[in-house]
């Protein structure tokens, strides 16, 4: 082969990994936003994304986007975990709503998102009536009463019915 034709090879071979490499990052990238999720792989996401960017401020989802949080942050599946959503998606073997996740309070209550205490919540919310936070009935994990994508639950009014419920919020 003479030099001419090899050198063509070579800056076409150049050329394709380059473009591979670059839409390679850009999928990355995209990969790490919401709209991924619902775009490619998860109709049944098509909710949760809405909801995420919604304006809706009594939704946990939209406070968190509004301070830069994205699903990825709190969502972290392993590729195993990934594989099998996609085969269950594929198959159509899931059910709407989905299954709300449930997070520990250590999950939320970390030096890298809300870096306060149970003690320090009580006190902060010490002037309401039925002060949520308390452990006066007992501990309550944080998803208990704040929802993700649905409107947030104000527990103490089950049993409470004089219980100030926030805006947006609701009683079950």
């Amino acid at each position: 082969m003479n030099d001419r034709k090899r050198t063509k090879r070579l800056i076409a071979l150049g050329v394709a990994a380059a473009v591979v490499v670059a839409a390679g990052a850009g999928f990355w990238v995209w990969h790490e936003q919401p709209s991924f999720c619902n775009a490619i792989c998860h109709t049944p996401m098509d909710p949760y994304v809405e909801d995420y960017y919604a304006d809706d401020a009594t939704l946990t989802s939209t406070s968190h986007r509004v301070v830069d949080v994205s699903c990825l942050d709190c969502h972290v599946p392993t590729l195993s975990e990934q594989l099998a959503e996609g085969v269950t998606w594929v198959a159509g073997g899931y059910a709407l709503p989905l299954e709300q996740r449930q997070f520990d309070n250590a999950f939320c209550m970390n030096g890298s998102c809300h870096d306060i205490g149970q003690d320090s919540l009580a006190r902060i919310t010490a002037q309401r009536e039925y002060n949520p936070h308390s452990n006066f009935h007992e501990e309550l994990a944080c998803g208990t009463c704040h929802k993700s994508h649905t409107a947030s639950v104000m527990q103490c009014a089950q049993c409470h019915s004089d219980a100030d419920v926030p805006a947006g919020w609701v009683v079950r």
